[in-house]
């Protein structure tokens, strides 16, 4: 989440950033249509609206400007609750790693989304046994950085999983992720002992509650795909692949 990578003498891409690379086509769009809905009512209306049957408010053209990029306050606010949650659970979850009881810690939340999301990792972790082994770590994989949220036990068996509070549903390219950080754990990290599955936790900021997926069946998959979009972001970004050292066979 805004990290930057380097590898000795190189600068590395992101997971996040190869994976939108490859899926995230709408963004563009999403300022075209924006666009379009001001232009239509500026030339469609007299800037008004009934408000509950009973009245009208007029909208300023500059209040029609914010509108127009509205989405992109809305974007970022929805960084920020998933930075804020992040960090609740890192810290949450470094208290267990110390032998620590962490039920009366409070984290201080900005938002209530925020509260919302962390709620839902907590009624989730209640019916399992998660003990980590580290916690935001950074891993490297082929010309490529990450950070991946948690590695540790998960009900007794070694797993990478990754924190979400994005909007349902658990998407693919979230499983295409947390595949590429299993592939990066290294066994001499974890004294030789091999990740044994991975998954997607998706917390959601409305509801409070927690969608698990176990993304342990379809690894070798996932991580075929994060393998082609690799392939495909250094064609089409030549100057980044020279940068990370990418060498095509």
């Amino acid at each position: 989440m805004g990290h930057k990578y380097q590898r000795g003498e190189f600068e590395l891409p992101s997971c996040t950033t190869i994976i939108d690379d490859c899926t995230n086509m709408s963004f563009g769009l999403k300022k075209w249509a924006a666009a379009e809905v001001v232009r239509w009512i500026k030339e469609n209306t007299s800037y008004c609206a009934t408000m509950n049957g009973d009245g009208f408010f007029y909208v300023e053209p500059e209040d029609l400007e914010k509108a127009e990029k509205a989405y992109e306050t809305t974007g970022k606010t929805a960084l920020d609750v998933g930075s804020e949650v992040h960090d609740a659970i890192e810290k949450y979850l470094t208290l267990k790693m110390q032998d620590k009881t962490p039920e009366n810690w409070k984290f201080e939340f900005k938002s209530d989304q925020g509260v919302s999301a962390f709620d839902a990792f907590l009624k989730w972790q209640r019916d399992h046994d998660l003990r980590p082994i580290a916690l935001e770590q950074t891993v490297y994989g082929d010309c490529w950085g990450g950070t991946l949220d948690f590695l540790g036990y998960f009900d007794d068996k070694l797993y990478v999983i990754d924190w979400k509070s994005s909007k349902p549903p658990i998407r693919p390219e979230m499983r295409y992720q947390v595949a590429a950080y299993r592939s990066a754990t290294k066994p001499t990290f974890l004294h030789n002992e091999q990740v044994q599955g991975c998954g997607v936790l998706r917390l959601d900021k409305t509801t409070g509650l927690p969608e698990w997926k176990d993304t342990s069946k379809t690894y070798e998959k996932d991580l075929s795909v994060f393998n082609a979009m690799l392939h495909l972001y250094m064609l089409r970004h030549p100057r980044i692949a020279k940068g990370a050292g990418w060498k095509t066979t």
